[in-house]
C-alpha cells in the first residue's frame, strides 16, 4: 500500500481555498495561526497576483514576504535549531501589515520589517485566500516554493477582532489536496 498518498498515514497535506472569499489586503492586515508543521518546506499562505502576501517556510526559516507593487519586502524568523518547527509541538504564528510596518512574531519572538520600497501603503489584492499550498495551475507571485503544508493547523484567525473558539464550516470552502478533517494525529 503506499502510504505516501493516503490519508492513512497521518500526515495531512493541508490546502483549502475559498474561492467565495476575496481577500483585501490593504493598508492593514492580520493573522494568527496555530500550526503543527511536518515539513521544513512549504506554503503556509498565499493571497494575490500582482501585489500579494505570503507567509512560507523555506528550509525550516519562517518567511513573511509583502509586495504593495514596488517590490519584495520580507522579514524572517530564523529559529535557534534546524528542526525546531518539526518537533510535534503546535507553533504560535501571528503576522501584521499596518500601513508599511510589517511584523512576524513566531512563539512570542517578534521580527519586524519597515517596507521601504516606494510610497504606497497598500497591497492591491482582490484574490482567493490560500491555506496550505496552492493549486497546480494557479499564479502565484512571491513563492519560493510550491510545495503545500504538510501538518495541521488548529486555529485561524484574521481580523482586529479577539479570537473566538469556532468551527470552520468546511462545506462553504473549495478543498483541495489530502486533507483529515477534524483530526491531527501525533505521527
Amino acid at each position: 500500500m503506499n502510504h505516501s498518498n493516503s490519508i492513512l498515514d497521518h500526515l495531512i497535506k493541508m490546502s483549502v481555498t475559498n474561492t467565495k472569499y476575496e481577500k483585501q489586503v490593504g493598508s492593514s492586515f492580520n493573522i494568527e495561526l496555530e500550526v503543527r508543521p511536518r515539513t521544513k518546506t512549504a506554503v503556509l499562505l498565499s493571497v494575490g497576483i500582482l501585489e500579494y502576501l505570503t507567509l512560507q517556510f523555506i528550509n525550516g526559516t519562517v518567511k513573511f514576504t509583502v509586495d504593495n507593487g514596488a517590490g519584495s519586502e520580507t522579514v524572517t524568523h530564523v529559529p535557534n535549531m534546524f528542526n525546531a518547527l518539526c518537533d510535534g509541538h503546535w507553533h504560535h504564528i501571528k503576522l501584521y501589515k499596518t500601513k508599511n510596518l510589517m511584523t512576524l512574531t513566531v512563539d512570542g519572538r517578534s521580527n519586524l520589517n519597515i517596507m521601504k520600497k516606494g510610497k504606497k501603503t497598500d497591497t492591491n489584492t482582490k484574490d482567493p485566500l490560500y491555506l496550505g499550498g496552492v493549486p497546480k495551475g494557479t499564479r502565484s507571485r512571491g513563492l519560493e516554493t510550491t510545495e503545500g503544508f504538510l501538518g495541521c493547523v488548529r486555529v485561524l484567525n484574521m481580523g482586529k477582532k479577539p479570537r473566538k473558539r469556532k468551527n470552520i464550516d468546511l462545506s462553504q470552502v473549495s478543498l483541495f489536496g489530502d486533507i483529515a478533517k477534524n483530526s491531527c494525529p501525533v505521527n
